[in-house]
């Protein structure tokens, strides 16, 4: 009989081992449900999906959808829907008021999700999981092509030898660049260059050290500490300054409001006014796990991914 007892086991355990996968992929159902019904909810609410059709038309259904998408994809943005679902949704309509699109491959804008530590009125602080609209450097360049004063603008990594020749007086520069890719990947980084050519010929160039943009990104973090963006996206986040400082400072900001349209406009005003940015200690462009934040000194105080689930905190 002992014997007949234990070889019926296995046959319990693999049902019992199914049961619970089946519940999990209905928990997990559930859930993502649960996120797209709060989204749904929220954009048929405080006029949001009627701002979106304003801003976007035909494809305003197609953009609430891939947000959507979006948060369900992401366990940590998830967290932020259940927990501020507004800050979601208005960094959604953000990155719909520049015509951008929201998905993270393709490195426009981003919707990222942070821990915001907050005080309540008993005078406890409580991580709140949150939201926050961040303009990718592809997006900041995207913004100044649809002034229709750019013929084109690029920024890219500088190697070792490549600066041959600098004129600080006129700021004008001589690149040798390295052909083989392969061989040029080896080589280290020295700086970072932006360059800009308007319809009408004329032209910019900005050259950046390494230690140039390190003591800059150092000037203007808000805590004492490097975010997380800079330590994991170095790259994305020292071109996205070259493009910021380049087109602030020397960019054309003024264009013929008779004739623009709604999208050139809000491209030029976003550019006089420094573009959005994301001078924050938060999520970077590539790895958006994430983190909680020191509201009064800007520190990172815990990296430990995915945002708690508000639904299972005490």
């Amino acid at each position: 009989m002992e014997k007949t007892k234990n070889a019926a086991r296995p046959a319990n355990v693999s049902g019992l081992i199914a049961n619970q996968g089946g519940v999990k992929a209905v928990a997990e159902k559930k859930a993502q449900q649960s996120v797209s019904a709060i989204l749904n909810g929220m954009f048929d609410t405080g006029g949001y999906r009627k701002r979106l059709q304003e801003l976007l038309g035909d494809r305003a259904p197609q953009f609430m959808s891939a947000v959507i998408a979006v948060a369900n994809a992401d366990p940590a943005l998830s967290a932020a829907v259940r927990s501020a679902p507004q800050t979601v949704v208005q960094s959604a309509l953000k990155a719909a008021s520049y015509d951008l699109p929201v998905d993270n491959a393709l490195g426009y804008a981003y919707i990222v999700p942070f821990n915001n530590r907050k005080k309540t009125e008993s005078g406890d602080w409580i991580t709140v999981p949150e939201a926050q609209f961040i303009l990718g450097y592809k997006g900041m360049i995207q913004l100044a092509l649809r002034t229709g004063c750019y013929r084109n603008i690029n920024v890219m990594d500088v190697r070792e030898g490549e600066l041959v020749r600098r004129d600080r007086l006129r700021e004008d520069y001589e690149f040798d660049w390295i052909e083989d890719d392969e061989a040029r990947e080896k080589l280290p980084v020295v700086g970072y260059v932006g360059f800009f050519r308007l319809i009408n010929g004329a032209e910019k160039t900005l050259y950046m050290t390494r230690g140039q943009i390190d003591a800059h990104e150092k000037a203007n973090r808000k805590g004492p500490y490097q975010s997380k963006g800079w330590r994991d996206n170095y790259d994305a986040m020292a071109r996205k300054t070259l493009v910021r400082l380049l087109l602030g400072k020397w960019g054309v900001l003024s264009i013929d409001y008779r004739t623009a349209t709604p999208g050139q406009i809000q491209a030029a005003e976003g550019i006089a006014s420094g573009l959005p940015d994301d001078e924050v200690a938060v999520a970077g462009e590539a790895d958006y796990t994430a983190v909680t934040v020191d509201p009064e000194t800007g520190e990172i105080l815990r990296e430990a991914g995915p945002a708690p689930d508000p639904s299972t905190q005490g």
